[in-house]
């Protein structure tokens, strides 16, 4: 099984990852520090999204689109902290992105699901 599977499986309630008939994982982005404590947006993922650097020796954000059935699209952000003995979880959902952002998205991504 695929690593991000695995991760959303950890991080995500089944019920609700048992919605989306397909799952993509975007990009593994550098953990801003300017986050703590701030609602971010979508304007601020879709910024990091567009870095292009990443530090794999600190927390991570996981960025997936998934699809339901009836093809609306959500972005769920995953927070991957470096540190072995934290654990992962669902740091932002942002539901019913628009079509083109989700082509935008899954354009040379990995479909997982």
């Amino acid at each position: 099984m695929n690593s991000w599977f695995n991760l959303l499986t950890e991080s995500c309630d089944k019920n609700d990852l048992s919605k989306y008939v397909t799952i993509y994982h975007i990009k593994s982005c550098s953990y801003d520090e300017s986050f703590i404590g701030k609602s971010i947006s979508l304007d601020d993922i879709i910024s990091i999204i567009n870095k292009d650097s990443i530090n794999i020796q600190n927390d991570l954000l996981e960025i997936f689109v998934v699809i339901k059935e009836d093809n609306i699209c959500d972005l769920i952000v995953i927070y991957n902290p470096f540190e072995l003995f934290e654990n992962s979880y669902v740091y932002k959902v942002i539901p019913n992105i628009n079509e083109e952002l989700k082509n935008q998205f899954i354009t040379n991504s990995e479909q997982i699901k």
